[in-house]
């Protein structure tokens, strides 16, 4: 089992930021995603089918992915929230089965989102993280970086945080610009 151990903030200079990342990590590519969320009956439960075309020089792809997340927010010692998420997910190659199967399951679209990606790595010493600069419509730019991880014990999260906050520190992004809330919590409050 892996975990993501990500944060995001607010991206406010959105030419400085992607300058930085060119400049101190391997680019991967542009993305452009679009999420339909689906909601059970009780309302607790919910899924994510995605529509991802990946653009990476003159070459792209198109793929559609389901996923469902255990989504779990940990509080370190320092007061810092930080995503950690058992995500699941899986390639297929037609989107109808499945929303054919949740539409006599009770389960109802709740969210529609698009988002426009740059993605980046940067490596420092175990670690591997995977950084993306997001514009969410109408939420505006963020700085997403993830670790993926085999534990998620506060030890591996406090290491992933610290490497997640100095790519911030690096880009100029104060800690102040994180924000906690998932995109789909953001969409809904508008």
């Amino acid at each position: 089992m892996s975990y993501e151990i990500e944060l995001k903030a607010h991206v406010y200079d959105k030419k400085n930021t992607t300058e930085i990342l060119n400049k101190n990590c391997t680019y991967l590519g542009k993305t452009e995603k679009s999420d339909t969320y689906y909601t059970f009956n009780n309302n607790s439960k919910s899924c994510r089918i995605r529509k991802e075309t990946s653009v990476n020089g003159s070459s792209s792809k198109m793929s559609i992915i389901f996923t469902y997340k255990r989504k779990e927010q940990k509080q370190n010692s320092d007061g810092t929230i930080i995503e950690v998420n058992d995500e699941n997910e899986c390639e297929i190659s037609d989107e109808k089965a499945l929303e054919v199967f949740f539409e006599d399951c009770g389960a109802k679209i709740t969210l529609k989102k698009q988002k426009s990606v740059e993605h980046w790595n940067f490596t420092k010493g175990n670690y591997t993280a995977h950084i993306e600069l997001c514009n969410v419509p109408p939420l505006g730019d963020f700085l997403e970086i993830e670790v993926i991880n085999d534990s998620n014990s506060n030890k591996a999260v406090d290491e992933a945080k610290q490497l997640i906050l100095s790519i911030f520190e690096m880009c100029g992004i104060p800690q102040s610009a994180i924000e906690n809330r998932y995109y789909k919590d953001m969409l809904k409050n508008l």
